[in-house]
């Protein structure tokens, strides 16, 4: 038995707060904040190791995706992996969000996949991702640029993903086909083949929508 632990705070569909995973030889159980509601983080997990009778000291590994998405989600949730990692020595792994959104709205695609969410001051968070052979491979990396230039260099030939919201606007403004995103959950962070690096504590830092290492 080789329990894996996935959490999200990113609320990247604006469905619930926060979100955790337990895997546990594949078998996978999930628990989301119900929607409006802040939550508790740390009762989520406790209640599906329960539920698994997962001991947390038996967890093999913990995913969190890093962002880009909720300022105060993301700043608990990498937080709170953090304090496990440092009690407890488990491995840590970080995913990008907009490769998680990628891989669970569009896993199917033939065609590249282009994720956006909405940065603000006039600005979308945008990436692009290849699905082949069971692996999603990162085209361009994430990053916040304006709006218009983002927009004005769609390929055609890209699936175009974005939470329900952003997609329902681009297509009254824009007339864009676009995949619309919801149902968000931490179950997606689990997919074999995902893009994922080793992190540290000091290596776990947020990617905010607004920060600076997402400027042009």
């Amino acid at each position: 038995m080789s329990p894996t632990l996935a959490l999200t705070g990113s609320d990247l569909c604006g469905d619930a707060a926060f979100s955790v995973a337990l895997s546990v030889d594949g078998d996978v159980v999930t628990r989301s904040v119900p929607p409006g509601e802040r939550g508790d983080l740390a009762v989520l997990c406790r209640e599906v190791c329960a539920e698994r009778a997962v001991a947390p000291a038996a967890l093999a590994r913990v995913v969190v995706d890093v962002g880009p998405g909720s300022y105060t989600g993301l700043r608990v949730a990498v937080t709170f992996v953090r304090m496990l990692q440092r009690f407890s020595g488990v491995d840590v792994r970080g995913v990008c969000s907009l490769a998680a959104l990628a891989r669970w709205t569009a896993a199917s695609a033939r065609a590249p996949v282009r994720t956006l969410l909405d940065a603000r001051r006039g600005r979308l968070h945008t990436a692009l991702h290849q699905h082949a052979g069971g692996v999603t491979r990162e085209l361009e990396a994430s990053r916040a640029l304006p709006a218009e230039d983002v927009l004005g260099a769609l390929d055609r030939g890209d699936v175009l993903v974005a939470p329900r919201g952003l997609a329902e606007r681009l297509r009254e403004e824009r007339g864009l086909e676009l995949t619309a995103a919801s149902g968000w959950t931490a179950a997606a962070l689990l997919a074999d083949g995902l893009p994922s690096f080793e992190a540290s504590a000091a290596d776990l830092e947020p990617r905010y929508l607004m920060a600076s290492y997402a400027e042009d």
